[in-house]
């Protein structure tokens, strides 16, 4: 098994970092948390890694922090849910974010991720919410369910999802209600 990976990155998309290593270019599928954190190509890059063998191949999963890359192993984990899914959800909604979902056992917010219906995201919480019992979450997890309500607004007003997330990303923590938070989503997202 491969346990993390190290070298220098020659190229990146949305999908995957190529990482050289002594002259082997290596193919690491990443979630779009990992891709946002990527150094800039000809950096020296470490990622944290799944390894996936199937009858179709080998595929490697990469992750900048030990608690991402242990949540895609846990939803990998559950039938129905294989390692693309689970790198789905993860490009979706922060490790953190999901495992507060799990713990509350609120399905309508996992079923706001593309491809997770009410029965998958019952069998998620089903089956992992045993083993997340004794995790404390942080305060950002409060600011999810208001961000959700944030993305539907935007989008109204014809943002992207992918504008949409990232913005939400820079508002500080400490601003908690949805009004105060969509101001402050409308200042980053106007540049100002």
């Amino acid at each position: 098994m491969i346990y993390s990976i190290s070298g220098k990155l020659i190229a990146k998309t949305r999908q995957f970092a190529a990482v050289d290593i002594m002259g082997l270019g290596i193919k690491v599928l990443v979630t779009q948390k990992t891709f946002q954190k990527l150094p800039k190509i000809g950096e020296k890059v470490n990622l944290l890694c799944y390894f996936y063998s199937s009858q179709n191949g080998f595929e490697l999963y990469g992750f900048f922090d030990e608690k991402e890359r242990d949540v895609f192993e846990m939803l990998n984990s559950i039938n129905g849910i294989g390692p693309k899914a689970a790198l789905k959800i993860l490009s979706e909604m922060k490790a953190e974010n999901l495992l507060s979902a799990i713990s509350r056992g609120k399905s309508e917010i996992l079923t706001k991720t593309a491809g997770i219906g009410a029965k998958k995201a019952n069998r998620i919480i089903l089956e992992l919410s045993d083993k997340i019992k004794n995790q404390k979450f942080s305060d950002s997890d409060d600011n999810f369910e208001i961000d959700l309500e944030l993305e539907e607004v935007l989008k109204t007003l014809g943002y992207k999802q992918k504008q949409i997330r990232e913005a939400a990303e820079k508002i500080s923590p400490k601003i908690k209600t949805l009004q105060e938070r969509l101001k402050a989503a409308l200042k980053i997202l106007s540049g100002r």
